[in-house]
């Protein structure tokens, strides 16, 4: 077996999750046979579950953020800079400013972007958390709240983290009840689907909790637009709902590199083969986590099984070893509910409809869990 000893320049665009565990798994599966460079805007590292929990006045900054430096082997470079342009064809990375890095291997892990201008009056109107700075305003609001009609679910598609509207309905059910205003309010969920949530024995289990705790699910309701002043949403099918608080996800689309770059869709979303990761028409590069356009969800645990998956096969080549992994889909997901208690689903591209678990406090201890261990997996590089 012919191995090549000149180092392999691997540049990695997007210092989330996926971009992280890649570059720290690379980096201990061939750590001299690699040059490895995560370059990302931001120098803090969000844990983003933990945005659910600061809503809910359960979590603040210092929980879920690190530097990044402090995230990295000591072998991956970290450069804090914006991104302006990746051209494919010339293997190049141009920073804003003017530099340039070159690459052997580029792997795209920008995420997602909220898209507010796709509905009108969202930015006004809406309360959600995927941000911290929204996530504390929410926290500030359901704290102020003194009862009434409260409307919660699915904003628009598509959108990170799909049981995460279900997670924040079940948890502000019970934020209400502590404060002793749930018997003061009204809670509706909604969704453009014909469930509240898409896979059917999950949401079966989710519909049952909903009954249990008062909240009504209204399905086929696509958010088309909001007026502010009247505090009505109105759905693409002809209905409105009035509210006195609104928690909805907001849209999502690509990075804005991405659009600009014009490797992805109309939307943003990197087209990449399903199994390896590769962008599709290029063998050195690949896109993991939120950026592809793939039909996984959107969500933590996916960017790290792909970013696993695309370490590994670049391990592979570089050792000159024919043997290749393949992403099959799979996603695992805690669904906090409240009360102590959390659900779970597994699913993949081939099974997509496993059942929901039944809630219990053991998930609901896992999730606590996965929010402490999660620093120790992506500096790893393990899931």
């Amino acid at each position: 077996m012919m191995v090549n000893r000149m180092p392999k320049k691997v540049v990695v665009v997007g210092g989330g999750d996926g971009g992280t565990i890649l570059a720290n798994r690379l980096l201990r599966k061939v750590p001299d046979q690699v040059e490895v460079e995560v370059i990302d805007k931001s120098d803090l590292h969000w844990y983003q579950p933990g945005f659910l929990f600061v809503a809910v006045g359960e979590a603040d900054k210092e929980d879920i953020t690190r530097p990044r430096r402090r995230l990295y082997r000591k072998k991956v470079r970290f450069t804090n800079a914006e991104v302006e342009k990746i051209d494919l064809d010339d293997r190049k990375v141009r920073l804003k400013g003017g530099e340039e890095r070159t690459y052997d291997y580029l792997v795209v892990a920008t995420g997602s972007t909220l898209n507010y201008e796709e509905i009108p009056g969202f930015k006004e109107a809406v309360n959600h958390m995927w941000t911290f700075d929204d996530a504390k305003k929410l926290f500030r609001k359901l704290m102020e709240f003194k009862g009434g009609k409260l409307v919660v679910g699915v904003g628009g598609l598509t959108y990170k983290c799909p049981v995460a509207p279900l997670e924040i309905a079940f948890l502000a059910d019970e934020f209400l009840r502590i404060r002793g205003v749930r018997d003061k309010t009204e809670i509706k969920y909604v969704s453009p689907l014909e469930r509240p949530y898409p896979p059917r024995l999950l949401s079966k289990v989710m519909v049952e909790n909903m009954e249990e705790r008062g909240i009504e699910p209204v399905t086929y309701f696509t958010v088309d637009e909001i007026d502010p002043e009247k505090r009505v949403v109105r759905s693409m099918e002809g209905d409105s709902l009035e509210y006195d608080l609104l928690i909805l996800t907001p849209p999502h689309k690509g990075a804005d590199v991405v659009i600009n770059s014009g490797i992805g869709d109309d939307e943003g979303w990197i087209p990449v083969d399903r199994y390896f990761l590769k962008i599709e028409g290029y063998d050195d590069a690949f896109a993991v986590g939120d950026a592809t356009a793939l039909p996984t969800p959107k969500t933590g645990v996916v960017a790290h099984f792909q970013a696993s998956t695309v370490a590994d096969n670049i391990a592979y080549e570089i050792r000159g070893e024919s043997k290749r992994v393949m992403f099959d889909g799979q996603s695992f997901c805690l669904i906090e509910m409240g009360r102590g208690v959390a659900s779970a689903q597994v699913s993949n591209y081939y099974y997509k409809d496993a059942p929901g678990l039944i809630p219990s406090r053991v998930l609901h201890l896992a999730k606590l869990a996965m929010n402490r261990i999660y620093w120790t997996c992506i500096l790893s590089g393990n899931i």
